[in-house]
């Protein structure tokens, strides 16, 4: 049987130059490598990459997205997010809807896709859940405009207002790979796991972690440290801390047809941070890929 090949992106706002930086470089080597993916998945900024790849936009516009001056666009005219997010998610709107007609749907896609968010509830149902836009068969979600899902998903606490009663769905899957393992097995139950590949592309590994006097934090100061570099503490272990958990467990499922390429990085960087943009594409121009490319030639496009 052929393989079914995944390519997951994460979450991390303007860190996904850093993604996209290392996908120029496997199409450079692998020139028809979009061509051989079955689906896409992303989560928050992941979400975007994933989708405009899966409608089949040139890699040279997206590439167009993640540049110091769109990115400002989206995070611009901030406030102090103690009471309010960060920024209003207008602007953010405007650019996916300039790519997506609002009535193209979920079930639009020539491939598939498959993006995680939260949904908080409602008085119906009383309770809140995770939510999976994607177009699988047998999905419910084929209906949700990919306008829709790609906000919701990226509706990160503190940064961005919940969309329609969604949040950033990197509070339960910011690298989507172990959930699209499942989703995918579950809906196709004639695929195995051996029968699946999957490729991992993060938004790089910080070297920066929560330490010192942490056994006398309360509410303020695990949710906000306006003079620290790691502003919300509590929202990067959360987002982190779930993207190693979806590695280990992919790993457990797929053995050697899963690879993850996640470069250090040197500092903790925001996912606003539009001015460290040239930082995160020299990083993913200068990480060393020669496992990568390996795992590409000799397991996922085999």
């Amino acid at each position: 049987m052929k393989k079914f090949r995944i390519l997951a992106f994460d979450g991390g706002g303007v860190k996904g130059a850093l993604s996209l930086e290392i996908l120029n470089r496997i199409i450079i080597k692998f020139p028809n490598f979009l061509d051989s993916i079955d689906l896409f998945a992303g989560t928050s900024t992941g979400s975007i990459i994933a989708s405009l790849l899966a409608k089949g936009y040139d890699l040279n516009l997206i590439n167009s997205l993640y540049t110091e001056k769109e990115s400002k666009k989206i995070f611009s005219k901030s406030s102090l997010n103690l009471i309010r997010p960060k920024f209003q998610n207008n602007n953010l709107k405007e650019i996916v809807k300039s790519y997506f007609p609002e009535k193209f749907l979920i079930s639009d896609f020539k491939k598939y896709i498959f993006i995680p968010t939260f949904y908080l509830g409602d008085t119906k149902t009383g309770s809140w859940f995770p939510e999976f836009f994607t177009n699988l068969p047998n999905s419910k979600t084929n209906n949700i405009t990919a306008v829709d899902a790609i906000m919701a998903s990226s509706a990160a606490p503190t940064f961005f207002p919940s969309y329609k009663g969604y949040i950033d769905g990197g509070v339960i899957a910011n690298s989507p790979t172990a959930l699209t393992i499942l989703s995918l097995l579950e809906s196709t139950p004639l695929l195995k796991p051996k029968d699946i590949t999957l490729l991992s592309i993060g938004t790089g590994d910080s070297p920066e972690r929560i330490s010192g006097k942490t056994h006398n934090w309360g509410i303020i100061q695990w949710s906000f440290h306006p003079f620290s570099k790691m502003k919300s503490p509590l929202l990067s272990l959360l987002m982190d801390g779930m993207s190693t958990l979806e590695d280990l467990y992919s790993k457990e499922i797929l053995k050697e047809n899963y690879f993850r390429i996640n470069p250090k990085v040197p500092k903790f960087i925001q996912l606003d941070d539009y001015k460290l943009i040239f930082l995160l594409r020299e990083i993913g121009k200068s990480a060393n890929l020669k496992d990568l490319y390996k795992f590409i030639e000799n397991i996922y496009l085999k």
